[in-house]
């Protein structure tokens, strides 16, 4: 077990230190790839043995292990029934399981690509299990293609897989831990990639602002008054939607900063530049602990990139998932040329 400190947001006022001084240090356990026997594998990638749920496939939050079990049981029970949704794959092969139980953007490319990287040096042994919409989304197919895997096997909807032999890397049991030397050994694989194998024709952006706009959820419901302060402080303003994951590699592997609000859009600062700076715009209540959720925070300190941030209001419900933003226009503007400032004056950290 390691512990890991993160620095303070750059930008911390006193009355916010409460939100962070907690939560400054957290335990990295190593992950473990586990060669199993005889699994049943959900359709969401939830795996039972003889001795239950397997603990390598799921995160480490007790107080959701009922939901994991549930999920997984409901697959278990529901080929009992229905025979014909069970694929018996009890051939020599060792099958190779990643795939996450939420689907989507930073979950499958800071989750389940840091489980294939555990086992980068064995992939042309195994065979790679996906659900079959998963070879639909550009995201999942275009960060597969520089790993260069040559057998994968696709399970059709809604079926369950029982596998004689199962290559399962544990998935991180806490999701917002990181373990920092593969952080910055994964953003040089794909950045080598898009720069040297697969360049990407697109224009560079020194300043990038990540706009929700086209988002079904986690609307920020004044930026038109947010736009055009980033437009003024040089930001270009970024819709995830219009580039291909590739493209999106590159384009925040040579940006400087970035602003974002809390969301899969943010998971791009994976590709950035040590040295970088980056200003999150989050909810000053994310979760049941009543604080900002540390996930792009650490993230950011694992890869060296200045962290600033801004905590914003959530009109009408406060949900975790769903509530939208109002973002304090004058407040953001301080912030956006604080992290300007700062980033021109001080000694940027050094690339890696």
């Amino acid at each position: 077990m390691k512990n890991i400190t993160a620095p303070l947001p750059l930008n911390l006022i006193a009355a916010n230190e409460h939100h962070y001084n907690p939560y400054t240090t957290y335990q990295w356990p190593r992950q473990r790839v586990k060669v199993l026997h005889n699994v049943f594998v959900t359709f969401s990638g939830f795996c039972l043995n003889e001795k239950g749920l397997v603990p390598e496939c799921h995160h480490d939050y007790p107080q959701q292990h009922d939901y994991y079990l549930n999920e997984a049981s409901k697959y278990y029970y529901d080929v009992q029934d229905n025979p014909e949704n069970l694929l018996m794959l009890d051939d020599d092969n060792v099958y190779l399981s990643i795939f996450h139980p939420w689907f989507n953007y930073y979950h499958w490319i800071c989750e389940s690509i840091f489980r294939l990287w555990l086992v980068r040096d064995k992939l042309d042994g195994m065979v790679l299990l996906l659900p079959e919409y998963y070879q639909h989304a550009d995201f999942i197919v275009a960060s597969l293609e520089p790993f260069g895997i040559k057998n994968v096997r696709y399970i059709p909807q809604g079926n369950s897989v029982m596998v004689r032999n199962l290559c399962l890397p544990q998935i991180k049991p806490i999701c917002d831990a990181y373990n920092i030397t593969h952080l910055r050994d994964v953003r040089a694989f794909y950045t080598d990639y898009v720069f040297d194998k697969k360049p990407q024709d697109v224009s560079p952006m020194d300043k990038i602002y990540i706009s929700r706009k086209m988002a079904p959820r986690r609307q920020i419901v004044n930026e038109d008054d947010i736009l055009p302060i980033a437009e003024r402080n040089g930001f270009t303003i970024f819709h995830p939607e219009q580039f291909n994951f590739l493209q999106q590699v590159a384009l925040f592997a040579r940006a400087k900063y970035v602003i974002g609000t809390h969301g899969s859009g943010l998971t791009n600062m994976l590709f950035m530049p040590g040295g970088s700076s980056v200003l999150e715009l989050h909810k000053d209540k994310t979760n049941e602990l009543n604080h900002p959720s540390p996930l792009f925070w650490y993230l950011a300190n694992g890869l060296k990139i200045n962290y600033f941030h801004q905590l914003c209001e959530t009109p009408g419900k406060e949900d975790y998932f769903d509530s939208d933003y109002w973002i304090d226009p004058a407040l953001f503007q301080q912030n956006v040329r604080f992290m300007l400032k700062y980033s021109s004056v001080n000694n940027p950290l050094p690339v890696g």
